[in-house]
């Protein structure tokens, strides 16, 4: 089911995310449920401890463990059933805008003249056609998870750490910038070193536009 779009741009991304509107809706709505339910564990499991303690002190009774155990059960049910429907409604989003772009490359190269595709190579252009492709779909796949899996959910954290304690909040999140510093500066030097073991390895990325090195001909011509 698509909604219908006034236009559609196959060389703007949004484009894609504006005609998979009823994967993204579904995927929104089960990873916020799924994202802000995982916070429900800890509660849980605090309330469950605490309930035991007074059980031992003579203050509560099983039967509200119980209602307690029942609730959590039907809690985690919940969850894990939001997390199947985001998993698999993000996969299928991204089967379907690889299915869609791949269509309309096709589609290109078929309209192509015989004399364009002799001159670039139609093996060659058929490679980094699917290459490009499935880069952009997995770009796009990665992006929509992460918002959810890392941005709400550290949101959800850091609100309930606020609740909590906004003191202990503060402490924990001065971490924050730090690690990402961090993360930022181990990425530069794995990079640098992925580069230099291709360059060694014979194939050089820094001149895969004008095809493959001369030093590893048999490898195929990727775009990045």
């Amino acid at each position: 089911m698509e909604r219908p779009t006034k236009t559609f741009c196959p060389d703007r991304v949004l484009s894609y995310f504006r005609v998979e509107w009823l994967p993204l809706t579904l995927v929104t709505v089960s990873g916020l449920v799924y994202n802000v339910g995982l916070l429900a564990t800890p509660w849980f499991e605090g309330r469950l401890a605490q309930c035991l303690a007074d059980i031992l002190g003579g203050s509560e009774t099983a039967a509200r463990m119980a209602l307690l155990v029942l609730a959590y059960i039907l809690t985690i049910l919940v969850v894990q059933a939001a997390r199947f429907i985001k998993r698999f409604y993000v996969r299928r989003f991204a089967n379907n805008i690889n299915r869609r772009m791949k269509g309309i490359l096709y589609a290109n190269l078929v309209r192509q003249s015989r004399t364009a595709l002799e001159q670039e190579g139609a093996g060659e252009l058929m490679t980094k056609a699917i290459s490009d492709v499935d880069d952009c779909v997995e770009g796009m796949r990665k992006f929509t998870t992460e918002i959810f899996d890392t941005g709400v959910a550290l949101a959800g954290y850091v609100v309930m750490l606020l609740v909590y304690d906004w003191r202990l909040a503060l402490l924990s999140l001065l971490f924050t910038p730090f690690s990402y510093v961090c993360a930022a500066w181990m990425k530069k030097k794995a990079g640098a070193a992925r580069r230099c073991g291709l360059q060694k390895g014979g194939w050089c990325p820094e001149r895969c536009h004008a095809g493959p090195c001369p030093e590893r001909r048999d490898l195929p011509h990727l775009r990045l």
